[in-house]
């Protein structure tokens, strides 16, 4: 390799975004992609006949890359390698940033960016995935800077896509958790549909615009349903 071929590791951080490659033993269907954070899947027979898949985009941050991680163990699918490719390369699809505070009693996951990549049940997955691996069933997203010049409202196969990934979660000997959304007012009316369908699914949600609400939400009991 090259030095102009050589990734830029003094790029590289754990709440950034960067592009990975993974290799895996086995076969992944293509469709998974929007299950694994979006990343193109590419399957390549060997010469002993079994099959090597490869996997191959841009996270958001290493909480993304821990959860894609997760969800190939929960398959079953022996790992290969992982390689960080360049942390500024760009598949041209938007991208959210996220910060991660692991709180006494909560995780905190700070998003900035376009509100349309939200729009796919993926960021869910890293959530409960983190809420498994800290041991924290208290979550509070905190979109307040997300962007959105369109204002498109949720669809409602979104948040059914999400019921479904908590449930698979659940099954998976996930813990419960609580997750309460902050958001811009003009955003949380529009967020408040999904909250009322993503209940329905079992899963305990709250939105508002006002972050100590939130935080109090979290810490209370079942009573608040």
């Amino acid at each position: 390799m090259t030095s102009k071929e050589r990734p830029n590791y003094a790029q590289l951080s754990i709440d950034r975004p960067a592009h990975y490659r993974i290799r895996i033993r086995g076969e992944l269907d293509e469709r998974m992609s929007d299950r694994l954070s979006g990343m193109r899947i590419n399957r390549q027979p060997q010469e002993d006949s079994s099959i090597v898949t490869t996997l191959e985009g841009q996270l958001v941050d290493q909480a993304a890359l821990f959860g894609v991680l997760v969800a190939l163990y929960n398959l079953r699918l022996p790992l290969l390698s992982v390689e960080f490719i360049d942390n500024e390369k760009d598949d041209g699809n938007p991208l959210i940033k996220v910060r991660v505070k692991h709180k006494a009693d909560r995780l905190e996951f700070i998003a900035t960016g376009p509100q349309e990549a939200l729009q796919t049940p993926e960021p869910i997955e890293t959530v409960l995935n983190s809420c498994k691996l800290a041991g924290v069933y208290r979550v509070l997203a905190d979109y307040r800077d997300l962007t959105d010049e369109d204002q498109h409202d949720p669809q409602a196969g979104y948040a059914r896509g999400v019921g479904q990934v908590y449930q698979e979660y659940l099954a998976s000997g996930g813990i419960p958790v609580k997750i309460a959304v902050v958001g811009k007012e003009e955003m949380t009316q529009a967020w408040r549909q999904s909250e009322e369908l993503v209940r329905d699914h079992g899963l305990e949600a709250f939105v508002t615009s006002d972050y100590d609400e939130a935080v109090t939400w979290l810490r209370s009991e079942k009573k608040d349903q």
